[in-house]
Order: C-alpha cells, then sequence, then structure tokens
C-alpha cells in the first residue's frame, strides 16, 4: 500500500474507519471531499475494496477442533526438545552435575590430606613439576615400549 506523501493521513485514517462504518457524518464528508481530490486515495480504496474481496471469497481455513486447548497445553507442558542442541545441553547438564559432585569431593580429600602431611615431606621444584633431564631417546629404550 503506497500512502505516499500527497495523501493526507487523516483521511486514510478515515478512509480505513469506513469500511468497519464508524464514521460521524462530518467525517463522512471529510472523507468524500478527500476521494473527489486524491487520485491516489481512490486507488487506495479501490486496492482495499479488492483485498476484502478476495478474502471474503477465500476458503474459510479452521486449525481444528481444540486448537487453543492444545496449544496452551503445548506452553505449559515440561521443556520438549525441539532439535537435538537442546537434548544435548540437558544431558551434558544432568552428567556435568555428577562428575562435579565427585570432584569437589576428590578435592577436598586431597586437599585435606595435603594439609595433614603439612611439612613432612620435602617436594623440591625439580620433583614438583615433574623436570628432570631424562630424554626421549632413554624413555624410548625402556622395555615398555617394545
Amino acid at each position: 500500500m503506497d500512502q505516499g506523501k500527497n495523501m493526507d493521513k487523516k483521511a486514510i485514517k478515515l478512509l480505513y474507519r469506513s469500511f468497519d462504518g464508524y464514521l460521524s457524518a462530518e467525517e463522512r464528508n471529510i472523507l468524500e471531499k478527500a476521494l473527489k481530490e486524491s487520485e491516489e486515495l481512490r486507488k487506495e480504496k479501490a486496492e482495499i475494496n479488492r483485498q476484502r474481496q478476495a478474502l471474503s471469497q477465500s476458503k474459510d481455513v479452521s486449525f481444528g477442533p481444540m486448537f487453543a486447548e492444545r496449544v496452551a497445553n503445548r506452553l505449559s507442558s515440561p521443556l520438549q526438545f525441539g532439535n537435538g542442541l537442546e537434548a544435548f545441553y540437558e544431558a551434558f547438564k544432568s552428567v556435568f552435575k555428577k562428575i562435579a559432585l565427585a570432584g569437589a569431593v576428590t578435592m577436598l580429600v586431597l586437599i585435606s590430606y595435603n594439609l595433614t602431611i603439612g611439612d613432612q615431606v620435602q617436594v623440591t621444584e625439580e620433583e614438583a613439576f615433574f623436570a628432570s633431564d631424562t630424554t626421549y631417546e632413554e624413555l624410548s629404550r625402556l622395555p615398555l615400549f617394545y
């Protein structure tokens, strides 16, 4: 719908309202005058009439019985997974909860163990960071790799 700059906004509003029959006598006179003066407004009215006619001749489409209730039930039901991503996320979340709990317990045990042995064990930096002078060739000659 091209309302353009030439069509008066008030006339357009009156035109749309006129299809529902909500115009006073004064408003009807204003609309009739605008229709006489504006070719663009007459084209707009013809287009609206054409669309209304097409809609009135179209087949009634129904969503079937109990459509509103089915929609309301689906919206209020628990989350249904529309695609695999939501299902993956829910599965990941449930598995992670179990692993996170086990990991947290393990960390608490290790921390408390380390706190209890305290100064009894002396570890050098080299031992702490697994640094040694052993090369790959020396390791490859170990009987584990044969």
